[in-house]
Formats: C-alpha cells, structure tokens, sequence
C-alpha cells in the first residue's frame, strides 16, 4: 500500500499559500502551485481533488487559530459590550484584513464554487457554533448555545463574507465601525 509523504502535503500547503496570496485564488493555478511545490500537477492531485480543496485546507487552521484567539480576547474584556465589540471587530475588521489575504482569498474561492465541487460547510458549521458559544458567554447563559445564538452567528458570518469581500475589492467606503456599534447596541438589549 502506497502512503502519501506529509513532506509533499505541507510542500503543496506551503507552495498554495504563496501562490494565492502573490495572484488570488482566481488567477491561482494547480500549474504554479506544483511549480512552487517543486512537485508535478498530476501529483498535486493525489493529495487533493481540486484547487478549492487545496485553498481550504491552506485557510482551515488559519482561521481556526484566528477564532481562537478571538475567544481568548474576548474573555479577557469585562463588561457585555466590550466583549461583544471585540468579537465583532475581530470579525468584520481584523481577520479580514489579515496581510496574507487568506479572507480574501477564501472569499473568492467560495464565489467561484459550483454545487459541483467538493466543498463541505464543516469550517463555517464549526465557526458559527464556536461564535454562539462565545456569545452564551457573553451573556453568561448556561443553556445549549446553539438554542439561543446560532441564527445570530449566521448572520455575523453572512456579515463577514461580505467584509471580506469587500476588503478583497479595496473599497474605501469602511462602515464597520458603525455596523459594530448598531449590533453591539441591538444584542446588548436583547
């Protein structure tokens, strides 16, 4: 039985990451990333069925680490609308915004999906249910999260792949600022 090297896995990871940052993910190619990979195209394939699988398995751990290191900030602020205004502004100004444009680049690789390639929901599943959680935090509830905040996670993560597509077209018009403040408002009354 022939088992894949991780060496070429993480050569590919790493030749990926590079890639989509120096070109986006549109204009990425399964080509230069084997280039890059100092592999070939046919054997990029043994580890991965398509290029939007080559560019969530580069963004996953990213932004997992990213959440999680949001959920730490968030618990050190000490009143309900510092925590919440940390939570959003982590998420609809700092991880967009992050200088690899993994956001950007993950923003352009679910634009250009088709109901036809292999994309699983499991990153976004994952990251509403850890942004429910931290709101059951937030406001100290000992329920299941999901009961009471997973639709309001829904929609910040809707909010977040508009920040980050916009963050990806360099529009000057920036009104997150003001959308934090009007959401911070609305769930510190709720």
């Amino acid at each position: 039985m022939w088992v894949k090297s991780q060496i070429v896995y993480e050569a590919i990871l790493t030749a990926a990451e590079g890639e989509f940052a120096e070109n986006g993910y549109v204009k990425a190619t399964i080509n230069n990333i084997a280039r890059r990979a100092e592999t070939s195209s046919s054997n990029v394939y043994v580890y991965f069925q398509s290029k939007l699988e080559i560019a969530l398995a580069v963004y996953e751990p990213w932004f997992k680490n990213q959440i999680l290191a949001l959920e730490q900030s968030v618990s050190q602020k000490r009143t309900v609308e510092r925590k919440l205004t940390c939570l959003l502004e982590g998420l609809w100004k700092s991880i967009p915004r992050d200088e690899n444009r993994l956001t950007a680049m993950h923003i352009q690789a679910l634009a250009t999906a088709t109901p036809r390639d292999p994309y699983s929901s499991e990153l976004l599943r994952w990251t509403e249910s850890k942004i429910a959680e931290i709101l059951s935090g937030v406001f100290d509830k000992d329920e299941d999260p999901h009961n009471d905040y997973l639709a309001v996670a829904h929609m910040i993560m809707l909010t977040f792949d508009g920040v980050g597509m916009r963050q990806n077209l360099r529009q000057p018009l920036d009104r997150s600022g003001q959308m934090i403040s009007q959401m911070v408002s609305m769930l510190a009354r709720s």
